[in-house]
């Protein structure tokens, strides 16, 4: 009776040690079992598969190899025979002809020995091996999976964690009371337990109200640029309905300025739509290898034949390709020409080059002889609606969007910009793409 009690008492304290065992920890013991008994059977086979591959190759060996140094030749249609008279150190090798006739026979006990003894200490090396495996792996594995485990543990205790479902209704009240205007302010529940999810929100909040803060001053810098241009149109219009009607000069002057300021205003919304189209991720770019030289060599001849204020020169490299969209390429080379020409003096050279950057990438640089740029302005050039001072009143007719869609270009490529720029003494722009392969 004793004995029974002790028995019962033993289980029990086996059963009560695995109840308190965390689940995972046993679930991942048993997944670690299963993986190792999948590794122990992979290398069996490996080992099963490698010593008929040895052999195989052992045995192709010796029987071309003796055809080779007894006959000179080897023949598939000679017939073999190995022989035994006592045991292996008697073994004979026989080689007979079609019409039996001996070739040559010679004793291979002595080999035969020797590549037993070989197969032995292989076959001893991999039984202790895979025996290894059988008792060693399974810690193994474990070891491996010890940083799931971990997470499962933690998952689990905070699964089972007690959470009072009032600081749920604070977090959403704080989440429907915040106002865009005061988005900056954050969430501040002041709870050790809400403090993770407090900083995640917090950090989410901080970037719409990034995104916010820059739509809301693309759309009112938009607003202003076309204020503009439909005030020039209202006034000329209100000109011409007073005066234009009799007098020719007024007339050809407003119809004029309305076709300029309606021109810029169609610029100014076609440039407004391709940024929306990007900023939404709806602007498709057909993506193929082409050669930079080539694509910049038509800018460069149609340069010449649209300005003929300005003198142009064309350097190109060697072989350099450029993976990218042969039409966007184009559109952000003519607008970083375009600007070059704005600001550059009449009869003024403007560079346009091909080459092999520093780190061996493929770019193209516009280089101008015009008014330059201050560090100021070279840190805000391709920001929208952004124009420097010194340009701000001049009759160039920019809409400070062409930079900004440039940029986008050269962004959706992979590239970046290298700009150098001095006040009086001119600036160039050079574009950087991957390198291709």
């Amino acid at each position: 009776m004793k004995t029974d009690n002790k028995k019962e008492k033993k289980t029990e304290k086996k059963l009560i040690e695995i109840k308190s065992r965390p689940f995972d920890t046993v679930r991942v013991t048993s997944i670690a079992r299963k993986i190792n008994l999948n590794n122990l059977a992979r290398v069996f086979f490996a080992y099963a598969g490698m010593d008929i591959v040895v052999f195989v190759l052992l045995a192709a060996i010796f029987v071309v190899g003796m055809d080779l140094q007894m006959e000179g030749t080897f023949a598939f249609s000679r017939i073999r025979k190995i022989s035994f008279q006592t045991d292996l150190w008697s073994a004979v090798y026989t080689v007979l002809d079609s019409s039996d006739q001996i070739l040559y026979h010679v004793p291979i006990g002595v080999w035969f020995s020797l590549f037993r003894c070989g197969g032995v200490v292989l076959l001893a090396f991999q039984i202790i091996d895979l025996v290894s495996l059988a008792f060693s792996g399974t810690a193994q594995v474990r070891r491996q999976l010890r940083p799931l485990n971990q997470i499962a543990a933690r998952a689990q205790q905070l699964s089972e964690m007690a959470f009072d479902e009032t600081k749920y209704h604070n977090l959403e009240d704080a989440i429907s009371n915040l106002k865009v205007d005061a988005m900056e302010n954050g969430i501040h529940m002041h709870d050790k337990d809400l403090q993770g999810i407090e900083t995640a929100l917090n950090g989410l909040l901080e970037r719409i109200r990034a995104s916010y803060k820059q739509q809301s001053q693309f759309v009112s810098d938009a607003s202003h640029e076309l204020r503009t241009p439909i005030a020039v149109i209202q006034g000329y219009v209100n000109m011409l309905d007073r005066w234009g009607k009799e007098d020719t000069a007024i007339l050809e002057e407003s119809i004029e300025a309305i076709k300029n300021e309606a021109n810029h205003m169609q610029k100014l919304v076609e440039q407004l739509l391709f940024l929306a189209r990007g900023d939404s991720n709806r602007q498709n770019l057909d993506m193929q290898l082409h050669e930079l030289n080539s694509i910049m060599r038509e800018v460069y001849e149609e340069s010449l034949m649209i300005d003929e204020n300005h003198s142009y020169r064309f350097e190109e490299s060697g072989n350099v390709r450029v993976y990218g969209d042969c039409d966007m390429l184009k559109q952000s080379a003519r607008i970083l020409i375009d600007n070059a020409a704005k600001y550059t003096r009449q009869g003024e050279e403007i560079l346009i080059r091909v080459g092999v950057w520093k780190d061996g990438s493929a770019f193209y640089g516009i280089q101008d002889n015009g008014i330059g740029m201050s560090e100021q302005d070279v840190a805000h050039a391709f920001d929208r609606f952004y124009r420097a001072d010194t340009v701000r009143n001049s009759k160039t007719g920019g809409t400070g969007l062409g930079l900004s869609i440039a940029k986008w270009i050269v962004d959706k490529h992979q590239g970046y910009y290298d700009i150098v720029s001095r006040e009086g003494l001119g600036t160039r722009f050079s574009v950087v793409f991957p390198r291709c392969g």
